[in-house]
Parts: structure tokens; C-alpha cells; sequence
């Protein structure tokens, strides 16, 4: 048997890592910011992580253009997440711009407004309308926490006569 910290075990351990950032990559989209994080959370070395960051990207486990496109599909749909914010997110997990601006065609013109509408009268329908006499700045507030582009609320609100 082998001793700690030889060759063989060096080896061992990094199967070991490799099959577990494998599972994890596979488990949920992630991109190489997110991967690293959890490297380094292992206590990877940076030489190592770089050695695991370049395998799994060409495996196909990391694909950072992929997971751009998801993220913005689901976060947009899903969450109804505005462009603002979810480009802010995206450059947090240092996405870089180019992949950025291409993954944002994900999103349709025509959805993005219908969104913006629906998201403005569900709001609408919360607000106790005896208490608040400013219904048109709580809507302002709650879509633009979403990420939506204040000129574009402000047409859907005038359009609604709001």
C-alpha cells in the first residue's frame, strides 16, 4: 500500500475530483466561475484546477456560451427577470460581454413587453388600493427590482392608462 501524498495517490485523488466536479457540472448547468469556486472550496490547488477547468471544458462539461443561453432562458421565463438584472448577474459570474450580448437575443421583443405588462397588472391587482395613493410608483419600484428598463415600464404603464 501506497503512502499519502505519492504518486498513485496524487493520481487517485484527482479521479476522485474529477468524477465529483463531473457530477456536479452534470447535476445543473454551471459555468467556469461557479466551478472554480467549488475547486477552490475543495482546496484544489490552482495548478490542479487549471488542469480540471481545461479537461472538463473539453469534455463538454463547461461551455460557458451554453450556459449563458440558459441562464438567461430560464431566469427570463422562469423568474421574470428583467435584461438589467440578469445581465448583472451574468457579469458576476464573469461571463464575458460578447457571450453576454449573444445570450440576451434569447429573449424575444414581444415577450419582454408582454412580460412587462403582465408583471405591471399582477402588481396592480396586489396593491390595496384604500391605502396607497400611489399605486403607479409601488408598480415603478417592484418591475424595475425585477430588471426592467424604467422607459419601457413607463409605456406599458401609460398604455394601461395607469
Amino acid at each position: 500500500m501506497k503512502k499519502p501524498g505519492t504518486e498513485t495517490s496524487l493520481k487517485n485523488d484527482q479521479e476522485i475530483i474529477l468524477a465529483r466536479i463531473r457530477h456536479f457540472c452534470a447535476y445543473q448547468e454551471r459555468c467556469s466561475h461557479e466551478v472554480d469556486l467549488k475547486l477552490t472550496q475543495w482546496k484544489v490547488s490552482p495548478e490542479r484546477r487549471n488542469h480540471i477547468m481545461k479537461h472538463l471544458q473539453e469534455e463538454g462539461f463547461i461551455n460557458e456560451e451554453r450556459y449563458a443561453r440558459i441562464f438567461v432562458r430560464s431566469k427570463f421565463h422562469i423568474n421574470k427577470w428583467g435584461r438589467a438584472k440578469i445581465r448583472y448577474e451574468l457579469k458576476t459570474r464573469i461571463i464575458p460581454d460578447k457571450l453576454v450580448s449573444k445570450a440576451m437575443e434569447e429573449i424575444g421583443e414581444d415577450d419582454y413587453m408582454r412580460t412587462i405588462r403582465e408583471l405591471i397588472l399582477k402588481k396592480k391587482s396586489e396593491i390595496n388600493t384604500g391605502k396607497h395613493l400611489n399605486i403607479r410608483e409601488k408598480i415603478i419600484t417592484f418591475v424595475t427590482g425585477k430588471g426592467y428598463e424604467f422607459d419601457l415600464i413607463s409605456k406599458v404603464l401609460t398604455e394601461l392608462k395607469l
